[in-house]
């Protein structure tokens, strides 16, 4: 989910926004990539 959100948002920003990728956005992507990690690496609770 969290890829395909990023995905979308460097489309977008490209696009529309007419900005270059730049290595910030690496960065932020691995972050967010490594919350999403960290949140769901037990497992989902099931009550």
């Amino acid at each position: 989910m969290v890829i395909i959100t990023m995905v979308i948002f460097a489309i977008f920003i490209y696009t529309y926004m007419k900005q270059e990728p730049k290595l910030d956005f690496l960065w932020a992507g691995l972050c967010l990539v490594g919350a999403a990690y960290f949140m769901f690496r037990g497992g989902v609770a099931v009550r």
